[in-house]
């Protein structure tokens, strides 16, 4: 944990890592099933696991799922939405150290919504919240127009914020949706994919750990070798709330693959002081935790930060931000 001015620490409580396509029971059955990557796709030279997902393999369009709470949503891959069941719903790994600290009403932007299971949860937890749900990715933002575009009082954009208005190239990975970004690397993205299998297969021994590391990690190959340039309008926050007429943010949550600290900086000093809490996850290359850290605090906030045991070899950190007084 890290406060304002603290000293960074791992917390093992929280759980992030999510399946491979529905593994081979002779490879993977001692090996916890969320403790896997979260890629589709197909698997050359060894057990096609990509198709042993529910439905065969990747779709080509939402796929309409029930979640374990009973919700029915449209999905493009199905272990990328038991994962992300399990981080926002089961896990809850959006809920600040210190809980939440919001009205009745809020007012909340799901920056990076993907198919926006955070705006159901969200909205489930508060039904009179204004949710504004921002998804670049046209597929993705499909999936994510179906799952929200009945409730009342969600929003949803096929926009990206950022610190400047204009339009970029978004790195769309379609089997594996959550690595997209903008400036994607795909070395960068593998060694991330690589992380989480090292530390997934931990729990396995000898043999079976070196099959299970050689097996997820061609099959992570497989699933970002398939990419597509995407043009994508991006807007600064405050030029976004300007034109809603937003003008407080009682929650802020960032998971835009690198992009996050480009989102702060297009809040601009005008809205600050609205923005009351925040969740952020940032990839720290280069120094971004520190300097997301430092912009948070400088504009008034306390700040938290939390890796999940299994992120410990990655750059992967959650910061919370919350504003005293």
């Amino acid at each position: 944990m890290i406060s304002a001015k603290g000293s960074l620490s791992g917390d093992s409580s929280a759980t992030h890592i999510a399946p491979l396509p529905r593994q081979p029971p002779q490879v993977y059955a001692e090996l916890p099933h969320n403790h896997l990557p979260h890629c589709r796709c197909r698997h050359r030279g060894r057990p096609n696991l990509g198709a042993m997902t529910a439905g065969g393999g990747a779709p080509t369009a939402p796929v309409r799922r029930k979640l374990p709470n009973g919700m029915h949503v449209f999905s493009l891959n199905g272990n990328e939405t038991d994962y992300l069941y399990r981080e926002i719903f089961s896990d809850e790994s959006y809920i600040p150290p210190r809980g939440w600290d919001v009205p009745a009403k809020p007012v909340i932007l799901d920056i990076g919504a993907n198919i926006g299971l955070f705006t159901l949860f969200a909205m489930e937890r508060w039904p009179d919240a204004k949710v504004f749900a921002f998804e670049p990715a046209p597929d993705v933002f499909d999936a994510l127009r179906r799952n929200t575009g009945h409730l009342p009082h969600a929003h949803a954009h096929n926009v990206a914020l950022g610190d400047k208005d204009q339009t970029r190239e978004l790195t769309y990975y379609p089997n594996y949706t959550m690595m997209s970004g903008f400036d994607a690397d795909p070395e960068v993205d593998r060694g991330l994919a690589s992380a989480f299998i090292t530390s997934a297969a931990d729990s396995l021994d000898g043999e079976l750990r070196d099959e299970f590391i050689i097996a997820a990690e061609e099959l992570v190959d497989d699933c970002l070798s398939e990419r597509q340039l995407v043009r994508c309008d991006v807007q600064r926050v405050e030029t976004f709330a300007g034109q809603a007429g937003i003008d407080r943010i009682d929650f802020l949550k960032v998971d835009v693959e690198g992009f996050e600290l480009r989102v702060l900086q297009g809040i601009g000093d005008g809205l600050w002081p609205a923005v009351r809490n925040a969740a952020i996850e940032v990839a720290d290359r280069d120094g971004a935790l520190q300097e997301v850290l430092s912009l948070l605090e400088r504009h008034g906030m306390s700040t938290s930060v939390r890796q999940a045991a299994e992120y410990r070899t990655s750059d992967l950190h959650t910061v919370f931000a919350w504003r005293v007084g």
